[in-house]
């Protein structure tokens, strides 16, 4: 029987931008298409719920957009279910005696593929990863484009566009009946050429420019679902897509494809780290376009100059982008308007609500909240707070916190990263959090870590948090409705049931760690880098042979510190969060294992020779008298151990570092210490 607008819960998912962490959000669709499989694979039998829940958008910003983006043609491709190695289940925390446990890795591979086993900074095996230098191997005057090898990610965009190696029937395959007929996919990106606008005062005019832009697809052919349907929506301008002319082997992508791709890498485009993409875009599609606040954006067009418009090519407007992330990181305005036009949710309680936005943010913390006394009020420190800054700025968006702090609002929801062993929330919650974000692409065990935690995480939202009220129409047609109460909320039933294969509990896997050799290899290949990327992006600056060679001395000088800064930035992070085997910590009895590991990080700070006792305080938010028993302890350990701390006196302080990075013995030679400090003065915080 057709299912009506009546007995059909309409979802969109807002994907935030997450660099590595994208496979915690891979995770959390993995599991989120699994279910809806499994309820529709016994869909029709005795006390199954018959209502709908169609996917209506997914908005994507970053890492969002390459997950929704290919997730969707993952979707295309069928369901192949994988199952976990035997390895992957010795290394998951042990389930309660009688709760059943799934053995899934995941149900779309393809996807595992893109975020799990691809991104990596080292291939084991020696193929493209980020650190190769085939972007560096084009001409010796090529631009430098980016720090990391870009190319990687044309490879990745390449896979999951073609049709999967395996040659194993997919167990389920398009059109799905719980994807809308007409999927609204969202990709922000950040244009920099920017797009101009005049608003009229009367008497004068207003010269203004917006950098977030996005592209929005209409992909056909995936689901035979109900499509929302509102005026904001009609009025926007879209690409469509067919599912059906996916290329069927291996060949050139097809242009329209590849364009989809690109878009997905140009949101995803880290600033210096990744490599910047271009688009191109008809002019027309800017002036029909519905923006994101109310009555449609009211009517506002874009006022690109008449005489350039007059010599357009075929491409029509070209622009060179950077991260979505930058102006738009949590594109839930986009998923919004799609699914519930201009005019918002006009139901929003749980008796009544019939649709949702989704939202799925690895990060949902707020920023690191500076330090007293920080930035410096010097030019250095303030240029280099002032990019983090105005990113904040852009990313607070006050329209959308009112409606988020209302507790009856069920028309928005969050899925965020949760890691709970024994009842006891941990610290870290997500192993590829450290180093801003990039620090999954560090190790596999990382990502998939993540991504199964983003499968297990969906699923508990799934059976604890989205629900409906027993007085909700959808419910009242349970034929069984005690069996779909929420977990710990009997007064609320499930939206999607947890049925078939997907109702046994995702483990929680453990704690991942790179190995100490694994940890050298990656110093290494970055040295490899380092070594052939640097010469390159001196050579680019200037045409002179002299300035040249004056920059090449200087990196001859330089590189070596430059390394080792990068090998303890890494290190202090790894350490910080429990991610490097060799530093497991003796027991101390007196302060946590988290406590001990924040100052053991501040020691490895790179930024900092040697560390006082009140500035390790200050940094890490830790009382002095915790601070001073941590280091008292930790100078009592075994002498072979990594985190031995060295203590000393210097003009009269009292400072404290790692025994690996304690000063040489020369430098209490009165002379030649002397001098030494006049060539590298000893930074102490």
């Amino acid at each position: 029987m057709a299912a009506s607008q009546q007995d059909t819960f309409k979802v969109g998912f807002a994907l935030s931008g997450a660099i590595s962490a994208g496979a915690y959000t891979a995770g959390v669709l993995d599991y989120f298409f699994h279910a809806l499989n499994a309820w529709e694979n016994v869909r029709g039998e005795e006390g199954v719920p018959e209502h709908r829940v169609d996917l209506q958008v997914i908005a994507g910003a970053s890492a969002g957009a390459i997950t929704g983006a290919l997730g969707v043609v993952a979707l295309a491709r069928g369901m192949r279910p994988q199952k976990l190695t035997d390895v992957e289940k010795r290394n998951t925390y042990p389930i309660p005696a009688g709760v059943p446990t799934q053995d899934l890795r995941c149900v779309l591979p393809s996807l595992y593929e893109t975020w799990v086993t691809r991104p990596r900074l080292v291939d084991p095996v020696g193929g493209i990863d980020f650190l190769s230098t085939e972007d560096l191997d084009s001409g010796k005057e090529a631009p430098v484009v980016s720090v990391l090898n870009a190319m990687l990610l044309d490879d990745i965009k390449r896979r999951a566009l073609l049709p999967p190696d395996a040659a194993a029937l997919p167990q389920s395959h398009p059109p799905y009946p719980y994807i809308a007929a007409n999927l609204r996919v969202y990709m922000t990106v950040s244009n920099l050429r920017g797009i101009p606008y005049t608003v009229s005062f009367g008497n004068s005019v207003y010269g203004m420019q917006t950098h977030g832009d996005r592209v929005h697809y209409d992909i056909r052919g995936l689901g035979t679902g109900i499509s929302a349907e509102n005026e904001w929506l009609s009025k926007d301008s879209s690409q469509a897509l067919k599912i059906d002319t996916l290329p069927s082997h291996e060949q050139e992508l097809p242009a329209n494809w590849d364009r989809y791709g690109t878009a997905a890498l140009a949101s995803s485009a880290f600033p210096v780290g990744l490599a910047p993409r271009q688009l191109a875009a008809p002019i027309a599609e800017y002036e029909t376009r519905s923006y994101p606040i109310e009555r449609g954006g009211a009517m506002l067009k874009p006022s690109f100059p008449p005489a350039w418009q007059s010599t357009l090519g075929p491409d029509g407007y070209v622009f060179l982008n950077v991260d979505g992330g930058v102006v738009n990181n949590n594109p839930f305005d986009f998923a919004q308007y799609a699914l519930m036009g201009d005019r918002l949710a006009e139901k929003t309680s749980a008796g009544d609500a019939d649709r949702a936005v989704l939202m799925v943010s690895p990060f949902p913390e707020p920023p690191s909240f500076l330090p007293d006394r920080q930035p410096a009020p010097e030019l250095v420190a303030v240029l280099r707070a002032l990019f983090p800054a105005l990113i904040d700025q852009a990313r607070f968006k006050t329209s959308e916190l009112v409606p988020a702090m209302n507790p009856d609002d069920n028309s928005r929801f969050l899925i965020a990263p949760d890691r709970n062993i024994d009842g006891v929330e941990q610290r870290y919650t997500i192993a590829c959090g450290l180093l801003g974000g990039f620090g999954g692409f560090l190790d596999e065990k990382f990502r998939a870590h993540d991504f199964q935690l983003g499968r297990r995480n969906c699923q508990k939202f799934l059976s604890s948090i989205f629900g409906l009220a027993a007085d909700h129409a959808i419910v009242k047609g349970l034929k069984d409705p005690d069996r779909y109460q929420l977990e710990g909320n009997p007064a609320r039933y499930a939206i999607v049931p947890r049925l078939g294969d997907a109702l046994p509990e995702v483990p929680l896997q453990r704690w991942p760690r790179i190995s100490q050799a694994d940890f050298d290899l990656l110093i290494q290949r970055v040295k490899g880098r380092l070594s052939k990327l640097a010469p390159r992006f001196v050579q680019a600056q200037t045409s002179s042979r002299f300035f040249r060679a004056l920059g090449r001395i200087g990196l001859s000088l330089g590189e070596g510190r430059v390394l080792e800064y990068v090998r303890l930035a890494i290190l202090s992070d790894l350490v910080r969060r429990d991610q490097i085997e060799g530093w497991e910590l003796p027991a101390i009895s007196r302060q946590s294992a988290d406590d001990v590991r924040l100052v053991l990080a501040e020691l490895a700070n790179p930024a900092y020779s040697l560390r006082t006792q009140a500035g390790i305080s200050r940094t890490t938010h830790l009382p002095r008298g915790s601070v001073l028993d941590i280091l008292a302890q930790l100078r009592r350990v075994v002498s072979d151990r990594p985190f031995l701390v060295w203590q000393g006196t210097v003009s009269g302080q009292e400072v404290f570092t790692l025994a690996s990075r304690k000063p040489s013995w020369i430098r209490s030679l009165p002379i030649i210490g002397e001098a030494g400090n006049l060539l590298e003065t000893p930074t102490i915080d």
